[in-house]
């Protein structure tokens, strides 16, 4: 796959988020553990969307770490 497309594939989705993100906005409860935040949606969804995409990142170079290793 070519970087033209993977950009208009990752604009789609970018879009698609802040779509998303914009029509939920309400507050809601959440667990984690034994700690209970009630935030707005908007907030979790952004942090959500912002940890996948840091480990999109992170795990293609760990691979990429790992092949050039067996390779050497």
């Amino acid at each position: 796959m070519d970087i033209k497309s993977k950009l208009v594939i990752m604009l789609i989705l970018l879009i698609l988020t802040v779509v998303i993100v914009l029509q939920n906005t309400g507050p809601v409860n959440f667990k984690l553990l034994f700690w209970d935040f009630q935030a707005s949606l908007i907030i979790l969804l952004l942090l959500v969307f912002l940890i996948g995409v840091i480990i999109g990142f992170i795990i293609p170079k760990l691979f990429k770490k790992k092949k050039a290793a067996e390779h050497s």
